[in-house]
């Protein structure tokens, strides 16, 4: 039975670790690929990142795998057949799947009687992927509504070939930061409620998450001693 755990333990730290290499290069290195590509490496790394997500799971990994493949396909057909109703399709199922995976990482981390690197390192995706679950939702409110929020791009002709998906992550991890910049500004006061929320959130999954780390430390700290 300890064999088992311990290849269990094992898998789900590298799996951990190779979805935060995942989001880090999605997050901070495809930026710097020429723009025209962005469209199929966005789609390929959300792809992986739905996969490997399920596969970081200590709990209902097959379930939430085979909630990734649905997800996987519909990313996919939007992005081959680029009609509106499946665009926003696809951001709806892209939204509920990263939200699912924040919440059962959370989940994760406070079943954890100790504070190990894989744990530390599940806070760390679920807080990078709380932040493209918003770039997402944003994405979606700016398919819904153009004039929700002030980016350049909104003002002039969309070209389909390019991804705006950069941008959407930018402004999200900003405002889940609460840095504002102010380059971009909420428009509409739906998109403003959404921003608002947005920081509020961001500030109360690290809060949380800080108090539960710390705490599991202090335990495992005065147990040793």
């Amino acid at each position: 039975m300890g064999i088992f755990s311990d290849i269990s333990n094992k898998f789900l730290t590298t799996s951990n670790s190779i979805l935060l290499l995942l989001v880090v290069f999605t997050i901070f290195i495809l930026p710097f690929f020429p723009i025209e590509w962005h469209r199929i490496l966005y789609s390929v790394c959300f792809t992986f990142i739905f996969l490997f997500s399920a596969l970081a799971l200590s709990k209902d990994r097959a379930k939430v795998f085979n909630i990734a493949i649905v997800v996987i396909l519909i990313e996919w057909l939007s992005k081959f057949l680029n009609l509106n109703i499946l665009n926003t399709v696809s951001n709806i199922a892209n939204i509920i799947f990263f939200d699912l995976i924040v919440v059962l990482f959370i989940l994760q981390i406070a079943r954890a009687k100790t504070v190990t690197p894989r744990v530390i390192m599940e806070s760390i995706n679920g807080y990078l992927l709380l932040g493209i679950s918003f770039a997402t939702l944003i994405a979606l409110a700016c398919l819904i509504e153009p004039n929700a929020f002030s980016f350049k791009h909104l003002s002039e002709t969309l070209d389909p070939s390019i991804s705006y998906v950069s941008n959407y992550i930018y402004f999200g991890f900003v405002t889940l930061s609460t840095l504002g910049y102010g380059d971009v500004v909420p428009l509409t006061p739906a998109a403003r409620s959404l921003a608002i929320f947005t920081s509020i959130t961001g500030q109360m999954y690290v809060a949380i998450i800080i108090a539960a780390l710390v705490s599991k430390y202090l335990g495992q700290k005065s147990s040793n001693n």
